[in-house]
């Protein structure tokens, strides 16, 4: 049985969207039923109601106000803005939702206690119907460009979770020389535990040094 995560969600057009997914605890995309009252002919026959749906996205994620061009800057600045998303539960399976939501802001503050992380709960009302391909094979990275961050290739693939997951051969390298200080790429485990660089002759973990 499939797990969530790790997986990715993404919002905005394709050229600037924002990657939330390390931000991400927990999402879900659902469908609701909104079925009309049936009448009643003269005849005695009954007829059934009209049915029709909407879809939400909804879940927790922590905030990012500490960056301006983050989902929670974004969420004030353009509240009731319809953008698009991808969805995609679990990189491994492949199975991708696609669509538009509509944005609103994110709860900025905490009801916890002093210390504890800043999240929200996010409810993205979703333009029906949102398109579901379940034929989405996985597409791999096969190269990884360094950086601080630095990106994967091609655009859009899955990293290897962490640096015991990359190889020279499956994961190429650019440069292929010691990346330096700081750089290093993020694999799909999230925080300081996927992060992987390249010493030159192996992918080692976490950044350059």
């Amino acid at each position: 049985m499939p797990s969530f995560g790790p997986g990715t969600l993404k919002i905005g057009e394709v050229a600037t969207a924002i990657d939330v997914s390390c931000l991400v605890n927990n999402a879900i995309l659902s469908a609701e039923a909104n079925t009309a009252d049936p009448t009643t002919k003269l005849c005695g026959t009954q007829k059934l109601g009209a049915t029709t749906y909407t879809a939400t996205l909804s879940g927790n994620m922590d905030i990012d106000p500490e960056d301006p061009d983050g989902i929670f800057c974004l969420s004030w600045a353009a509240p009731g803005e319809s953008l698009p998303f991808e969805f995609i539960p679990n990189s491994e399976i492949g199975t991708t939702a696609t669509g538009m939501l509509t944005l609103q802001p994110l709860d900025f503050g905490s009801s916890g206690e002093f210390g504890e992380d800043m999240t929200a709960d996010f409810e993205f009302q979703v333009e029906w119907k949102p398109v579901i391909d379940c034929n989405a094979a996985p597409v791999i990275a096969t190269g990884a460009t360094a950086g601080i961050p630095g990106t994967w290739t091609p655009t859009g693939s899955n990293p290897p979770a962490d640096a015991a997951g990359a190889t020279a051969t499956s994961v190429v390298a650019s440069p292929n020389t010691a990346w330096t200080t700081g750089q290093y790429v993020q694999g799909s485990t999230a925080g300081t535990g996927g992060r992987m660089h390249w010493s030159g002759t192996a992918w080692v973990a976490g950044a350059a040094t």
